[in-house]
């Protein structure tokens, strides 16, 4: 198959950088190993960084927080909202960061995903506001040069994924998936307590206008779990109870907890009654970071974008009330 080195685009604007390589692995693949968090903390930045991501809400208007560690100790802030996410194919975004304690930068990037002979092409384009801002990035951060070594990363962790493939990476359904990483200032023995111990689970579950009022929760694979959530139909002041439940597949604490999760009545949220409940299967995977704990959420798959971005709303809106429980338990127990 065909694999190219990362070469800079000789078409390029004066003002912009544009770094493109052909990967021997399938659009989706490439695709996936940016859209997941986990995945895009293994290869992000040039050689001998590690990087750290502490949100990544990926659609348009949702925030990208990361920070890279440079081999030398020093860390590199960046903050990033997504101006365009259209699955498989294009992503846009505005970009401010620097080195710690420098000047800030500020600038745009969009990457394409196409499909070529023998693989997928995968293309960067970072666009500043003037030539002379982009050739003094170029001297003061080696950003072609850290470019390159980024793809060649990319391209390492692609063959290791194509070895040892751990989740479904192809196929149209991958789009209708939701992903979303926040970090909280919290131990990770107290966020899992947030999400395993019934009563703590019921202070922040659901969206701020349909708070949970009932809680079961399961504690080993096979359990049934079950919710019940309880607010106002949208636009109207007539109180309803809506229901959602699903079964255990891994419980392993303080790390990861996986289980199924569908709507008992599809109608009481608006979707139509026709065929079984669609099932979807979310994975919640804690790490934690000088006290810190980062939560990475998959939830998998939907039937409908609609569906996903329903979705979205609803557990952004909880994890904001997630923040709030576990902010306020910390220093509690710290004092």
């Amino acid at each position: 198959m065909v694999e190219t080195t990362s070469n800079v685009t000789d078409t390029a604007a004066a003002n912009e950088i544009v770094i493109s390589r052909v990967f021997a692995a399938p659009r989706a693949m490439v695709w996936g190993a940016l859209a997941d968090p986990w995945q895009v903390g293994q290869w992000w930045g040039p050689k001998g960084f590690t990087t750290t991501i502490l949100e990544m809400d990926l659609r348009a208007g949702g925030k990208w927080s990361l920070v890279m560690h440079g081999p030398d100790g020093t860390n590199y802030p960046n903050e990033m909202t997504f101006t365009e996410v259209v699955p498989f194919e294009r992503i846009g975004l505005e970009l401010t960061g620097c080195r710690e304690g420098a000047p800030l930068i500020h600038f745009q990037q969009s990457m394409t995903f196409t499909n070529e002979e023998g693989g997928t092409r995968f293309t960067v384009r970072i666009t500043f506001a003037t030539a002379e801002e982009r050739d003094q990035n170029v001297r003061d951060y080696g950003s072609i040069e850290g470019g390159k070594q980024m793809m060649e990363r990319l391209n390492a962790h692609l063959h290791e994924r194509s070895a040892h493939p751990i989740e479904k990476l192809a196929g149209a359904p991958a789009a209708h998936e939701l992903r979303i990483t926040r970090t909280f200032n919290a131990p990770r023995e107290l966020v899992w307590r947030a999400w395993t111990d019934p009563e703590m689970a019921k202070q922040w579950s659901g969206p701020k206008q349909f708070p949970a009022f009932h809680m079961e929760l399961g504690k080993k694979p096979g359990d049934r779990w079950r919710i019940g959530l309880r607010g106002n139909r949208p636009g109207t002041d007539i109180p309803t109870e809506i229901w959602q439940g699903g079964i255990l597949r891994e419980f392993v604490p303080p790390e990861r907890l996986v289980y199924t999760y569908a709507w008992e009545n599809r109608a009481s949220v608006g979707l139509s009654e026709d065929g079984e409940p669609h099932e979807t299967v979310i994975t919640v995977r804690l790490e934690e970071n000088a006290g810190k704990t980062t939560m990475h959420f998959h939830q998998a798959f939907f039937a409908t974008t609609a569906e996903r971005d329903g979705h979205n709303g609803g557990w952004t809106s909880s994890f904001e009330r997630l923040e709030e429980l576990v902010n306020a338990q910390a220093a509690k127990e710290a004092q």
